[in-house]
């Protein structure tokens, strides 16, 4: 059953962009070769205390790493699962801002399974890639 769009859409939409911002890169590319869905790897360095990886990779100079981990954290939030747990625009701008103080986000993708990227196949029409939960498969165009 399809879900509503409500403004907690575009929170989600912002903070994939942010971590497109961020990684200087597609959330997904297949010419990268680790073909690695970025925000995950971002969660999965969050998770793990290693930031710093990220924005090294990033080439985010150490005079903008406060501002670069801030923006990894707000986008974790504002990409979290359930809708009712992203923050609304205007947290999400006194976040950025310096204004209000950003708490760890919870892991956003503990509903994917570890390895759910099962295959990625390319033909001439585009490209498609499937993905699996422990619930339910669901397939998507890319």
């Amino acid at each position: 059953m399809p879900l509503p769009v409500t403004h907690k859409c575009d929170v989600y939409s912002f903070g994939m962009l942010l971590f497109e911002i961020i990684g200087r890169r597609r959330n997904f590319d297949l010419e990268l070769q680790s073909k690695e869905w970025y925000p995950r790897w971002v969660w999965q360095k969050f998770e793990i205390g290693e930031m710093d990886v990220v924005l090294a990779i990033a080439n985010i100079e150490e005079k903008y790493t406060e501002k670069a981990e801030r923006m990894c954290k707000v986008a974790l939030w504002c990409v979290q699962y359930r809708p009712d747990e992203r923050p609304t625009m205007s947290s999400v701008v006194r976040m950025l801002e310096g204004e209000q103080e950003i708490e760890d986000p919870a892991d956003p993708f503990q509903y994917m399974v570890a390895h759910n990227l099962e295959s990625i196949t390319t033909s001439s029409t585009g490209t498609t890639a499937d993905y699996s939960s422990s619930a339910a498969r669901a397939s998507s165009s890319l």
